[in-house]
C-alpha cells in the first residue's frame, strides 16, 4: 500500500491533470481576453499549477528532506495566492460594477499581500487557505444571488461549496479517508469541484 505522502502526490498529479485538461477546454471557442470566463480560465489553470507543484514536492523533495523542499512549498503557495487573486478578478468583472470592482481588487490586493508575507516568513498554510476561502465565498454569495437574473449558475455554487468543504479539512485536523489520508481524500474531493467549477466558468461571460 502507498504511504500517505505517495498517496497524496499521486491524487495531485492526476487533479493537476484534470484541471490543465478543463482550463483548456475553458480557452476554446471566442473567450475574450479580460473577460469573466477568461479569467476563469487562468484560474483553472493556476489551480494545476499549484496542484502539480504540489506532486512534485510531494514525490521528490519533501520524502527525502531536500533543501528545495522548503522553496516547492513557497512557490506552491505563491502561486494558490496568485490563482485566488484570478478568481477575484473573474468574479468582480462578472458581478460587480466598476467601483465594485476596484473595492474587491484593492482588498483582495492587501489581503494577498499579508498572505504572501505569511508565506514567506512561517509556514503556516493557514493564510493561503483563509485567503482562497475568501475568494470563494465571495464568488459563492455573488452567484447565488445572481441565479435569479441569470449571471450565476447552480454548477459554480456546486463547486464553490465541495472547494470549501474540501478545505475545511485542514483547520478541522481531519485525518480524510483510511487509505487516502487527509490530502489525498482532499484531492479527490477537489477533482469532483473542479469539474463542476469548469462547468460554472462555462456560464460566465465571455465579452467585455
Amino acid at each position: 500500500m502507498l504511504s500517505e505522502l505517495a498517496m497524496s502526490s499521486l491524487t495531485d498529479i492526476i487533479l493537476s491533470c484534470e484541471l490543465f485538461f478543463l482550463s483548456g477546454l475553458s480557452f476554446r471557442g471566442k473567450v475574450v481576453p479580460k473577460s469573466p470566463a477568461w479569467y476563469w480560465a487562468f484560474a483553472l489553470l493556476l489551480i494545476g499549477v499549484a496542484s502539480m507543484l504540489g506532486a512534485i514536492d510531494h514525490g521528490f523533495f519533501e520524502p527525502v528532506g531536500h533543501p528545495w523542499h522548503r522553496a516547492m512549498i513557497i512557490v506552491t503557495r505563491v502561486t494558490i495566492i496568485v490563482g485566488s487573486m484570478v478568481i477575484l478578478l473573474a468574479t468582480a468583472s462578472q458581478f460587480l460594477p466598476p467601483k465594485g470592482r476596484r473595492l474587491v481588487l484593492g482588498i483582495g490586493g492587501l489581503c494577498a499581500l499579508a498572505a504572501l508575507a505569511v508565506v514567506l516568513t512561517s509556514d503556516d498554510f493557514l493564510s493561503v487557505i483563509v485567503f482562497y476561502l475568501l475568494a470563494f465565498l465571495l464568488l459563492l454569495g455573488l452567484s447565488l444571488a445572481g441565479l435569479r437574473r441569470g449571471t450565476g449558475s447552480i454548477s459554480m455554487v456546486v463547486g464553490i461549496l465541495l472547494t470549501i468543504a474540501a478545505s475545511l479539512m485542514v483547520p478541522l485536523g481531519s485525518n480524510g479517508v483510511p487509505g487516502l489520508g487527509l490530502w489525498g481524500t482532499y484531492h479527490v474531493i477537489l477533482m469532483v469541484a473542479s469539474f463542476a467549477l469548469y462547468l460554472g466558468g462555462r456560464q460566465l461571460r465571455r465579452t467585455l
